[in-house]
């Protein structure tokens, strides 16, 4: 959650990390076993996550990194990391293009694997919101996925809600 809140920053992620752990830490008396612990943590983070996000933006002073040109390749095996590469690198790019609550829905649904009741209360959102969050960025996924990669592009996201 935090390597998606923070756009793969790996110093930001840390800082939500640590501030996640502090906060289970201090609080794990008050974790009631009323869900997972998983849940519950995952309810930290996802508040952390959005608190260090808001700071950030009003403190913005973006620098830009220049990308890697080359990275170290298998030759064997080239042809199948440069397809998932791609793959990888397309599905970043069309989900970092959504609204954060939509980031934040498919990311906890597809990649996190939470159930939308455990995704309840994860964000406190109403069921019929992140159902609804989760049809449209699916539309929105998909539509962006179609620009950017044409007619050729996949069903990348197949799970059922």
């Amino acid at each position: 959650m935090a390597y998606k809140m923070a756009n793969q920053n790996q110093a930001d992620i840390e800082d939500i990390a640590q501030d996640v752990f502090v906060k289970v830490y201090k609080n794990i008396k008050s974790y009631r076993k009323e869900s997972k612990l998983s849940t519950w943590i995952a309810s930290i983070a996802w508040k952390t996550s959005i608190d260090f996000t808001r700071k950030k933006k009003r403190s913005r002073v973006e620098f830009t990194e220049e990308p890697e040109l080359f990275d170290e390749i298998d030759y064997v095996n080239s042809f199948e990391q440069l397809k998932q590469k791609e793959l990888k690198q397309l599905v970043q790019e069309v989900v970092s293009s959504l609204p954060v609550h939509y980031q934040t829905v498919l990311s906890l649904f597809y990649l996190e694997e939470f159930s939308l009741a455990e995704i309840h209360e994860i964000t406190e959102m109403p069921l019929g919101t992140i159902k609804s969050y989760l049809s449209r960025a699916r539309a929105l996924f998909k539509t962006e996925q179609e620009r950017v990669h044409g007619s050729d592009a996949i069903n990348l996201l197949y799970k059922e809600t």
